[in-house]
């Protein structure tokens, strides 16, 4: 069993150096400066990239040629991307590559094509009885906030009658671009009678992988934001000392560090669930929730307090730590808001305790 878990230990420590390698979190704000307000909002070529390394097949398992990682791994590439600022479709790649039959698996494997979910009907709810239909082959409905959608391919359309595989340049189909908060897009798509390919997979069990994905996200947009604010308040004086010397700063910044490290622990504890054959859904479920709803209400802090420690400059384009805050402000509610997954977390813990 220790050899297990030491070679597991192995792979994740290799994941996170390519992905920091590849990643950098000192290019961060200087990426996200030169690709916002520019669609389609990613770097196709370093996504081209990112699925060299086996990103896009990382929860693919090595028997469907995937890098058959886990769920951990899935937290550790998508927090650094986070740290990074990245806008590439990480998440909702690796989510649509699990459902895609082995012909676009190998293409979305490979970045040659971009699949993403459309799953959403109603702003930042949850995964409920979609309102889109499927039937004879024809896809009829509109999904909201489509992440990526504007560099997308293809995608996969959560319906009413199954999942469903519709190009984007099948007839029928017609993109609202959606502008972000942080220069990035997003989408409504709009199906009328578009021809779909069904799928014979289900969207449940990848969904809480990408809640839990997107709350490791949003933990490195966190502690990246926090670590500039550090080493600004070492250099920026008042009075004739540092502002980080100042009492009441510092006590700011331990309040801070706590909803990291607390936010840093419910994401383990959801991602050895996820990972746990035993754990029932509603363990997972609910771990998940816990871990997204701490993340979001982490991830608005840290915005707003970052940018106080900042003074004035905070609020100007030119500081690097508005980028931080205004990516938290565009994503914190994506792959259920907060107020989604506080509500869905607290009803099972009540059926629970019944």
């Amino acid at each position: 069993m220790s050899e297990i878990q030491d070679d597991a230990r192995e792979r994740l420590a290799l994941i996170r150096e390519s992905a920091a390698s590849l990643l950098p979190r000192e290019d961060g704000a200087a990426r996200a400066r030169a690709l916002r307000f520019q669609a389609p909002g990613f770097d196709r070529a370093l996504w081209k990239k990112m699925c060299g390394l086996g990103w896009a097949g990382l929860r693919v398992p090595e028997a469907g040629d995937g890098s058959g990682f886990d769920v951990e791994a899935l937290c550790a590439v998508a927090q650094q991307l986070g740290e990074s600022l990245s806008p590439e479709p990480f998440i909702p790649v690796t989510a649509a590559a699990q459902l895609l039959p082995d012909d676009w698996r190998a293409r979305v494997m490979a970045g040659d094509r971009i699949v993403v979910p459309a799953w959403m009907e109603r702003a930042h709810e949850l995964p409920s009885a979609a309102r889109t239909t499927f039937r004879h082959g024809k896809v009829n409905g509109t999904k909201r906030l489509v992440p990526c959608a504007l560099g997308a391919d293809a995608f996969v359309v959560a319906t009413h009658d199954g999942l469903a595989l519709v190009q984007r340049e099948s007839a029928g189909v017609a993109l609202e671009p959606v502008s972000l908060h942080d220069g990035g897009f997003a989408a409504d798509v709009v199906f009328k009678d578009a021809p779909g390919e069904a799928l014979d997979a289900a969207f449940d069990g990848v969904f809480e992988e990408c809640a839990l994905a997107h709350a490791a996200y949003l933990l490195g947009v966190m502690e990246a934001a926090f670590d500039v604010s550090l080493a600004y308040m070492t250099v920026r004086k008042q009075f004739g000392r540092p502002i980080g010397s100042f009492q009441s700063l510092q006590h700011r910044a331990v309040d801070l560090k706590i909803q990291l490290e607390l936010t840093r622990a419910v994401v383990h504890d959801a991602a050895i669930a996820c990972n746990d054959p035993s754990a029932s859904q509603a363990h997972r479920q609910s771990l998940v929730s816990r871990a997204r709803m701490r993340a979001g209400d982490a991830a608005l802090r840290t915005a707003q307090e970052t940018v106080q420690f900042h003074g004035a400059m905070g609020m100007t384009d030119e500081c690097d730590i508005g980028l931080y805050a205004r990516k938290i402000l565009a994503v914190q509610n994506d792959w259920g808001s907060t107020l989604a997954h506080r509500q869905r977390f607290t009803a099972i813990e009540l059926a629970r305790n019944d």
